[in-house]
């Protein structure tokens, strides 16, 4: 009689080991890029913002000059003060009428010691409408006269100050026109008997050696009016 089989026991092995995963360096050499990158960029970007720096340059000052001493402080205004500064800073002065710049243009020829001012009394009279020289003096290159206008008749009267058509002719001593620029004469006289003052200038050039002037002058359109004014003395040209 035979044994049975003594049955075999089956070992199991256990599996090898796996081997262990080398250290992985990749992100190591992901963050050495990245600090590198921010480095480099750090520095070209404080060397591009030094190169732009290199034309400026603060202001030179010598020391203590920016320097504001402080006064001791006023204190608080009064209300009256405040008032009072506004009001005077807010006056303005009143525009002058043409008359009153005239006479101080007048006032200031007659204070100039270089012009020699000369008063006349050359008058002309037509239908009660009177044309009046008062004096003429000289300011710079010009001999200038100064005029009077005055209406004392019914009706206006108007005037083209203008050699043209022999409406306003200024003469010599020797009978020859001379070139003029009238100022301030009204083109229209009204009947208000009113004093209307202007000017005629006359260039230095075109005066020579002339000792005295005609003038005469014609209203237009109606040319009923001709004034006359002779032997109109001419000052000396202050030198």
């Amino acid at each position: 009689m035979t044994k049975p089989a003594t049955p075999r026991l089956r070992v199991r092995r256990r599996p090898p080991a796996k081997a262990q995963a080398p250290f992985d360096y990749r992100n190591l050499i992901l963050a050495a890029f990245v600090l590198l990158g921010g480095a480099g960029a750090s520095f070209f970007g404080f060397q591009f913002g030094q190169k732009a720096l290199e034309d400026v340059s603060s202001p030179r000052t010598p020391s203590g000059e920016g320097r504001k001493v402080l006064g001791k402080s006023q204190g608080l205004l009064k209300e009256a003060e405040i008032l009072g500064s506004l009001t005077t800073a807010s006056e303005v002065p009143e525009a002058l009428t043409p008359d009153e710049l005239l006479e101080q243009e007048e006032d200031l020829a007659a204070e100039d010691s270089s012009s020699a001012k000369v008063k006349v009394s050359a008058r002309s009279v037509q239908e009660n409408v009177s044309l009046s020289v008062d004096s003429l003096s000289w300011q710079g290159s010009n001999l200038v006269l100064q005029v009077s206008l005055q209406n004392k008749s019914y009706h206006a009267a108007r005037f083209a100050y203008s050699p043209a058509f022999g409406l306003l002719v200024v003469t010599d001593d020797q009978g020859k026109p001379l070139r003029t620029v009238s100022e301030g004469l009204p083109p229209e006289l009204p009947d208000d008997r009113q004093v209307y003052k202007g000017n005629i200038q006359i260039p230095a050039s075109e005066l020579g050696n002339s000792r005295s002037l005609n003038l005469s002058l014609t209203d237009y359109p109606d040319r009923q009016l001709q004034f006359q004014l002779n032997a109109i003395p001419v000052p000396p040209r202050p030198q």
